[in-house]
């Protein structure tokens, strides 16, 4: 009985986040909604955002590569790599074998909310870089 309650603060938690933060499309929250609290349905919507945020992170990291020197180039290249590494490690950890479903989507929450987050900081970076 505690896990199931502990499951349904987790989740609620997980989708009061996404409703109220501007890191995400409108699409996705709408989606999330949809989603009535179905497994398959939220990882089918977290997956989709997912896509979207990661072409953001890309975007975000060539644009502030062409405005690096070769030396900068290449410190950024070993941060986004070991950011990689942080971000599989950190998400792969709430996957809990023994925690069912509900462990999926935090952890595929985990990898939306920390790809969004790394997009934006680059994007601030190269608006830091730009000017």
């Amino acid at each position: 009985m505690r896990r199931l309650a502990l499951s349904a603060v987790l989740l609620s938690t997980c989708m009061i986040s996404h409703a109220n933060n501007e890191l995400y499309t409108t699409r996705y929250s709408s989606c999330m909604d949809q989603a009535g609290g179905v497994t398959v349905e939220m990882l089918d919507c977290i997956g989709e955002e997912l896509n979207t945020q990661d072409a953001r992170l890309n975007g975000a990291y060539q644009k502030l590569r062409a405005q690096l020197s070769a030396e900068r180039r290449k410190a950024l290249q070993s941060a986004q790599r070991l950011w990689i590494q942080y971000r599989d490690a950190n998400c792969d950890f709430y996957l809990d074998p023994e925690g069912g479903t509900l462990h999926r989507v935090m952890a595929a929450d985990c990898v939306l909310r920390e790809t969004a987050e790394r997009a934006k900081e680059l994007e601030g970076l190269a608006e830091v870089y730009g000017h």
